[in-house]
């Protein structure tokens, strides 16, 4: 085995010089940048490393040989393809002369083996070089220098990465294609009648062979330890969801639905939908559609209860939602109302809520303990709603959720307890938060920044957690008009993007 290494200034002298001094069959062992300078100008340079077996070196040696000077210039010029059919000409004329010679009990030059005396052994190889030399044989690479070898401009990698898995398949294959080849004609050599005399020299096609054979051991075993990389798959193939599933998938993931109840209502929409109607995504959007409306749950009457109690967590639109409600109540529905504040925590927020109740001429009170639930109700008999706004708390210490019940209006007050949301919340967090409330029980849920989210995945996500209807929505900062009760069609609406209202519409 001959091992040498080339520089050049560039991937493609270098490999240009791996053809002429090793032939088009050498095996590229590395290829990498050199940091030291190159010639006179101290120009950076490619180093390659490359590597070829004493047989197929001789076979090129002799091939050229039978040129003339003239013509070997021209013959490192051409490409390695037809460089390797002419060396194999010469090398089969020269095989069945030593034959022919053979027969007639002549003697004469041998081009068989590698035992040939006077012959280049090179320097020697270890077993861990042998093992190495799986890399790309020359005759693989383009002529015009654009193989994969050709290191990126820019960086210096120690060595250029040439163990890409389809390159890895495709010379795996063309080797075991070699390899079997060489075998068929071995033994169809073997089935003939031998007419010539048994010789100690190794025949040349079982050199060949057993060549062939080590490197595609080399090889296989290269592949073996490659990076495999995943082909790429539809969106939803990982959950078992057909390809004509995956548009669909796409946008309901997209609009934040969880991937467990997107993958579970998809495929039930496989198993029963027509085959051929589950191909087109109109149809599963349709089929999509009327099951949300079958599943979803709204207040099935919003306005019930004497008591509307607004908790949640701070900064999620408990006074605005009030505020619209109110509002909703006495110009939409004529309903005579009052506002009672909970909230001495949190500085003017009383005092905003009693300017807002004295723009709307409705009673206003602060009920601050327990025992003033008796007062407020006898003075405000006369009202049909009153709306309680609560103090923002997150309930993560026992204090506190046991506070917010002593403080809540009595349960034969004939209360509704509205929890409200924000959308624009992460959905972890919501139901984080949510889940503390519950312990406390809300009737339905408040979803308000309708319009500052453009997935309203959570809508579906919180019912499916809690089994909450939802009452309400918040939809923008006006008041009374960016607020509209809940319905089916309305909350598939934010989730297909049906209508899409913009601001001037609106106004």
């Amino acid at each position: 085995m001959q091992v040498k290494k080339f520089e050049a200034k560039s991937m493609k002298e270098a490999l240009e010089l791996v053809k002429i001094h090793l032939g088009p069959e050498a095996i590229i062992l590395s290829a990498k940048d050199t940091h030291r300078g190159f010639g006179l100008m101290g120009e950076k340079s490619v180093e390659v490393t490359a590597a070829v077996s004493e047989e197929t070196l001789r076979k090129k040696k002799v091939a050229e040989s039978k040129l003339r000077e003239d013509l070997r210039e021209k013959f490192h010029q051409i490409p390695a393809t037809r460089q390797k059919q002419f060396i194999n000409r010469v090398h089969d004329r020269g095989v069945e002369e030593q034959r022919e010679m053979a027969m007639a009990g002549g003697g004469g030059p041998s081009y068989g083996g590698s035992n040939r005396r006077g012959s280049s052994q090179g320097p020697p190889v270890t077993q861990e070089v042998r093992a190495q030399v799986a890399g790309l044989r020359y005759i693989d690479i383009e002529d015009d220098g654009g193989s994969s070898l050709s290191p990126h401009r820019g960086t210096t990698p120690a060595h250029t990465n040439i163990t890409a898995a389809a390159v890895g398949r495709e010379r795996v294959r063309k080797a075991a294609e070699r390899a079997r080849m060489a075998s068929a004609e071995i033994l169809q050599e073997k089935a003939q009648p031998k007419s010539m005399p048994q010789t100690s020299m190794k025949a040349p096609d079982m050199a060949a062979l057993e060549f062939q054979l080590r490197e595609l051991k080399a090889i296989v075993e290269k592949f073996q330890h490659m990076p495999q990389i995943p082909l790429s798959q539809h969106p939803g193939a990982e959950q078992g969801l057909s390809y004509e599933m995956s548009a669909v998938y796409q946008r309901l993931t997209g609009q934040g639905l969880s991937v467990p109840y997107v993958t579970n209502l998809l495929k039930q929409a496989q198993r029963e939908m027509d085959p051929e109607a589950a191909k087109k995504p109109a149809l599963v959007d349709a089929w999509v559609v009327r099951q949300l409306l079958h599943t979803v749950e709204t207040s099935p009457n919003p306005l019930q209860g004497r008591y509307h109690v607004f908790m949640g967590s701070a900064g999620q639109g408990k006074t605005s939602a009030l505020v619209k409600f109110a509002s909703h109540l006495v110009l939409k529905e004529r309903r005579k109302i009052a506002i009672i504040s909970l909230d001495t925590m949190k500085l003017g927020a009383a005092d905003q809520l009693r300017i807002f109740a004295q723009i709307m001429n409705v009673p206003f009170a602060i009920v601050r303990n327990p025992g003033e639930w008796a007062v407020a109700e006898q003075k405000l008999r006369s009202v049909q709603h009153i709306l309680v706004d609560c103090p923002g708390l997150n309930l993560k210490t026992m204090e506190e959720a046991d506070w917010l019940k002593r403080m809540l209006p009595p349960a034969d007050f004939n209360r509704t307890l509205h929890y409200v949301q924000s959308v624009t919340a992460r959905d972890e967090e919501a139901i984080d938060q949510a889940s503390r409330y519950q312990m406390i029980g809300i009737h339905d849920v408040i979803f308000t920044r309708i319009d500052e989210s453009a997935r309203h995945g959570l809508l579906i996500n919180f019912q499916n957690r809690f089994q909450t209807p939802i009452h309400s929505f918040g939809t923008g900062s006006r008041i009374p008009e960016d607020f509209e009760m809940a319905s089916k069609e309305r909350i598939v609406d934010f989730i297909f993007k049906l209508s899409r209202m913009t601001r001037e519409e609106k106004q």
